[in-house]
């Protein structure tokens, strides 16, 4: 007699039970992944903003070699609007046709308008997203609608240590880029390894931050004269990274923001950093010894 094979009562495949398990047991190992990615992706983002920092930094120095002075945080007459030190570095970041079409060496920004929208350049060039101007990590739109439309930026000059409470033309504030200053790289006698130059903005309008934009100060916004389209102090108040203040240096990287020194070199200043030593550093000449290594 043959013998009798019974059908299996299990049918091919996972039973309910078993494909719940696989999918839980995937979910868990999703949650266990993506953490990491996150992480590999913001490193990558931290160091591709930092190397920004570092091209311009390294442009202010071809510049000073080419012209004789590192570049001012923007160039204008009294309280006018005027090109701002990354348009001035645009042939030294391998934007030179960029900076011909502005026009940045024959005209006035926004040919004398006291207040810059993006309609007042022509062609629209004032618009151009500068991958070397923008921070990866922050999630500002390409045009920065709070600054006339012009392209977004997330760097900063740091115009000095000054506690000067109004803008005056021309104010030397201590610092290596102000309004039409001209300061050479001989003129920092605290070090260029001690000085900062720019550093990093964020746009995030749910807690007042602007972000900045790259091509020049725009002039009038009401009774405010916009310099924080290209440069800001830092005083008692937005010398705290990342803190409350409006204009005080900040960013998207968890925990902190990244400065420019005007040696080239580039370093992360935590939201802890004592605000005295970011006012220090901001200056080119106060003679105060900082431990910068931190």
């Amino acid at each position: 007699m043959e013998p009798v094979i019974k059908p299996s009562s299990r049918r091919h495949g996972f039973t309910l039970i078993e494909l719940l398990v696989v999918i839980a047991i995937i979910a868990v190992l999703i949650g266990l992944l993506l953490p990491a990615v996150q992480k590999v992706r913001e490193t990558a983002a931290r160091m591709k903003c930092a190397n920004n920092l570092k091209q311009f930094t390294l442009a202010m120095h071809n510049y000073e070699s080419a012209v004789g002075t590192l570049p001012p945080s923007y160039n204008g007459i009294g309280f006018g609007p005027g090109w701002s030190w990354s348009a001035l570095l645009l042939p030294y970041v391998e934007q030179d046709p960029l900076h011909r079409n502005l026009r940045v060496a024959d005209t006035i920004f926004g040919l004398g308008v006291p207040t810059v929208t993006s309609d007042d350049v022509p062609g629209g060039f004032s618009q151009t997203k500068l991958s070397i101007a923008r921070c990866p990590s922050d999630t500002g739109p390409d045009i920065n609608p709070r600054r006339q439309n012009h392209a977004m930026s997330n760097y900063r000059a740091v115009a000095g240590p000054t506690t000067y409470p109004y803008f005056t033309p021309e104010l030397d504030m201590g610092g290596v880029m102000f309004q039409n200053s001209q300061i050479k790289l001989i003129g920092i006698t605290d070090g260029t390894s001690n000085t900062l130059a720019i550093g990093e903005v964020k746009y995030d309008l749910t807690i007042n931050k602007l972000g900045c934009i790259w091509v020049g100060m725009t002039g009038y916004l009401g009774f405010s004269i916009r310099i924080s389209d290209v440069m800001w102090w830092v005083d008692e108040s937005t010398a705290k990274v990342n803190g409350p203040a409006p204009q005080a240096f900040s960013s998207r990287h968890q925990g902190g923001a990244q400065f420019g020194f005007c040696d080239g070199s580039v370093r992360f200043f935590k939201d802890s950093t004592d605000p005295n030593l970011v006012r220090w550093l901001a200056g080119r000449a106060d003679g105060v010894v900082v431990n910068v290594d931190f």
